[in-house]
C-alpha cells in the first residue's frame, strides 16, 4: 500500500519541480551572460588594440618614410658617405638634426634619431630632454659598436632591443656605410588610463618578458598565456587580460584592466540576472507564506485531533491566520467538538440512569433471598416450640426488617453494614443451639467508608449455609484494614469462618468467573456486579480457604470515596 504524503511534503515536490528547473535555468543563464560579457570585453579591447596599433604602425610608416627619403634624396646624408673634413660632416650633421627634430615634433612617441657613419667616427643626432645622460651613452655606443661590427647587416625592421636597463624599439637603415637609426622608448609608447579609483594598462610582451611597468605588472601577478587572445589572470582572477600581436613592432600588445564580471555588465543579461534573483527571492517568500498560512494550520489541525484521540476532549482548534476558510474550519471544528461532548455528556447520564436501574434489580434480589432464610428459621423454632425464643427472635427480626425496608441506598457506610451483619447474628445466635461467635477487626478510619449495602452479610450467609457439623460453634470474624501497594491506596475487606471451607472445584469457579454458569452463585455474582457497577477500577475479589472459607475483597480507596454513579 502506497504510503501517503505529508501536506508538507506534497507542497515541497511541487515547488521542487519548479525550483529544481529553474536553479538550472539560472547558472545557465549566468554562464551565458558572463560568456557574452567576456566575448564583449574582448572585442571592446581588441578594438581599442586595434585602433591604438594602428595609430602607432601609422607614426612608424611615417618615420620609415622619412627615414628612406632621406637616404634617397637628402643631400646632407650622401655627402657624409664621402670623406669630409670634420668641419664639414659636422655642418652635415646639424642639417639632418634639424629635420630629425621636426619630425620628433610631429611624433612625440620617438625617443632619439642618430646618424652613425663609422668610417667620419659619426654617432650623434637628437634626444628627448627626459632621457639621462646615461642612457644616451649607453644608446650611442651600442648603436656604434652595432653598425661596426654587423656592417649593412644591422638593417632590420622594427625590433626590441634591451639598452641597459630599458627596453627600446629599434629601427636602421643605411646606404654606403652610412646609417640612420629611430629608437623609441617602450615606455613612451606604454599606457595608463584611469576610470575612477581603477586603471588600465597597455604594455608590450615579446618571448614571455614584459618590456614596460614590469613592477606594476609583478604586483598584480601578471602571468604570459601568448597562445590565448583573453585570459584571466591576477591574483584572485581579477584582471582581464587581451593580447594583439603587431607585425609591425614584431612583438604583442596586451591591454591590462580590473574584472568584476557579470556585476560590471550595463547591459541586458545583467537586467535578466537581477530579475532571476527576484524571482528566487519571491519563491522563498511564496513557500513561507504558504507554510504560515496553509502548512501550519494543518499542522495545528493534526496536533489538536491527536491530543483528542489521546484522551483530550477538551483541547480545541486555534488558527493563528486570517484566511477565512480556516476561520470557518475552526468555528465549525470547534463546534462540532462541543456538540460531541454534550451528546457523550447525555450518554453518560443515560448509562449511569441504566446503571441505577441494575443495582436497584441486584439489591432486591438480595432481600427475598435473605427473608426466606430468616422464615426458615422462625420454622425451626416452632417447630422446636421455642415460643418465647422465637417471640424474641420476631421482635429482633421486625427491628432489623424496619431498618432494611426503609433503606434504599445504593452504598452505605461500612459502618452501618456491620450493624446489620451483628442483627444477622444476634438472629443466628437466637436460633443455633450451638450460637455462633463474632468477632470485629475493624479500623476506625474505616466505618465512614461506603460499599454496597448487604455485600458483606451476603459472605456470612453462605458460612452458614455450608456449616459443618461439629461440636465446635461457628465463628466468624469481619476485618477492614487500609494499606498501601506502591502508590495506590486499597482497602481490604476480610470475612473469615472455621466452618468446611470452599469445596476445591467451587472455588476454582469463584475465582474464574469465566466458569460459572447462569444462574449458579447468584448471591455472589450479585455482589461482585454491585461493586463492578458502583466503581471505575476494578475490584478484586479472592477466595480461599484458611481453616474455613476466607473472602477477600480490594477496592481502590479513592476510587471507593468517588463511585461512578452520581447519587
Amino acid at each position: 500500500m502506497t504510503r501517503p504524503n505529508t501536506a508538507k511534503t506534497t507542497l515541497l515536490k511541487i515547488s521542487m519541480l519548479f525550483l529544481i528547473p529553474f536553479f538550472f535555468f539560472l547558472i545557465g543563464l549566468n554562464i551565458y551572460s558572463n560568456t557574452i560579457y567576456r566575448q564583449r570585453l574582448t572585442e571592446n579591447n581588441q578594438t581599442r588594440l586595434t585602433m591604438y596599433e594602428s595609430f602607432l604602425e601609422e607614426d612608424l610608416k611615417h618615420v620609415e618614410y622619412f627615414m628612406s627619403d632621406m637616404i634617397a634624396n637628402d643631400g646632407s646624408y650622401n655627402a657624409l658617405r664621402y670623406p669630409l673634413s670634420y668641419v664639414d660632416s659636422y655642418l652635415q650633421v646639424q642639417q639632418l638634426q634639424e629635420k630629425f627634430e621636426s619630425v620628433m615634433k610631429t611624433i612625440d612617441s620617438i625617443s632619439a634619431f642618430c646618424i652613425i657613419s663609422p668610417k667620419s667616427n659619426i654617432t650623434n643626432g637628437p634626444f628627448r630632454k627626459n632621457i639621462s645622460f646615461d642612457e644616451k651613452d649607453n644608446i650611442k655606443k651600442y648603436l656604434n659598436q652595432l653598425v661596426t661590427e654587423k656592417g649593412d647587416e644591422a638593417i632590420t625592421d622594427w625590433r626590441v632591443q634591451q639598452i641597459g636597463d630599458k627596453y627600446y624599439f629599434l629601427k636602421i637603415m643605411g646606404l654606403g656605410g652610412v646609417y640612420t637609426s629611430c629608437i623609441i622608448d617602450v615606455d613612451n609608447v606604454s599606457s595608463i588610463e584611469e576610470k575612477g579609483t581603477e586603471k588600465s594598462y597597455l604594455v608590450f610582451e615579446e618571448n614571455g618578458m614584459i618590456l614596460s611597468y614590469r613592477d606594476k605588472m609583478k604586483d598584480l601577478q601578471i602571468r604570459i598565456e601568448e597562445e590565448e587572445t583573453s585570459y584571466l589572470s591576477g591574483h584572485g582572477r581579477n584582471q582581464f587580460v587581451v593580447m594583439s600581436y603587431s607585425e609591425i613592432l614584431n612583438c604583442y600588445l596586451m591591454l591590462v584592466e580590473p574584472y568584476r564580471g557579470i556585476w560590471s555588465m550595463e547591459s541586458m543579461p545583467l537586467i535578466m540576472l537581477l530579475l532571476s534573483v527576484f524571482f528566487v527571492v519571491l519563491l522563498l517568500w511564496c513557500y513561507r507564506t504558504l507554510k504560515r498560512d496553509f502548512l501550519q494550520p494543518l499542522e495545528q489541525m493534526v496536533e489538536t485531533m491527536e491530543e483528542i484521540r489521546d484522551g483530550g476532549l477538551e483541547s480545541r482548534l486555534s488558527v493563528r491566520n486570517q484566511v477565512k476558510e480556516y476561520k470557518k474550519m475552526e468555528s465549525t471544528f470547534n463546534a462540532m467538538m462541543d456538540r460531541i461532548r454534550e451528546l457523550k455528556i447525555l450518554a453518560y447520564v443515560r448509562l449511569i440512569q441504566v446503571q441505577k436501574t441494575e443495582l436497584q434489580y441486584y439489591q432486591i434480589q438480595i432481600r427475598p433471598h435473605f427473608f426466606l432464610n430468616c422464615m426458615k428459621n422462625l420454622y425451626a423454632m416452632t417447630a422446636a416450640r421455642k415460643y418465647t425464643q422465637m417471640q424474641e427472635m420476631i421482635l429482633t427480626l421486625s427491628e432489623y426488617l424496619r431498618a432494611v425496608l426503609k433503606d434504599h441506598d445504593i452504598i452505605v457506610p461500612l459502618g452501618k453494614e456491620l450493624d446489620s451483619v451483628r442483627s444477622y447474628i444476634k438472629l443466628q445466635q437466637m436460633s443455633s443451639a450451638k450460637p455462633p461467635e463474632y468477632e470485629e477487626d475493624v479500623s476506625p478510619d474505616l466505618l465512614q467508608f461506603e460499599i454496597p449495602p448487604m455485600s458483606l452479610l451476603t459472605f456470612i450467609e453462605n458460612s452458614f449455609k455450608y456449616e459443618k457439623s461439629s461440636e465446635e460453634p461457628m465463628q466468624i470474624l469481619v476485618k477492614a484494614r487500609l494499606f498501601l501497594d506502591g502508590e495506590e491506596q486499597f482497602v481490604n475487606l476480610t470475612i473469615m469462618d472455621n466452618g468446611s471451607g470452599f469445596p476445591p472445584e467451587v472455588m476454582e469457579i469463584l475465582n474464574d468467573p469465566e466458569k460459572r454458569m447462569p444462574g449458579e452463585h447468584m448471591g455472589i455474582n450479585n455482589v461482585e456486579q454491585r461493586f463492578s457497577l458502583l466503581y471505575q477500577k476494578p475490584c478484586s475479589f479472592i477466595y480461599s480457604n484458611m481453616n474455613g472459607a476466607c473472602v477477600d475483597i480490594f477496592v481502590p480507596y479513592e476510587e471507593a470515596r468517588q463511585p461512578v454513579v452520581d447519587l
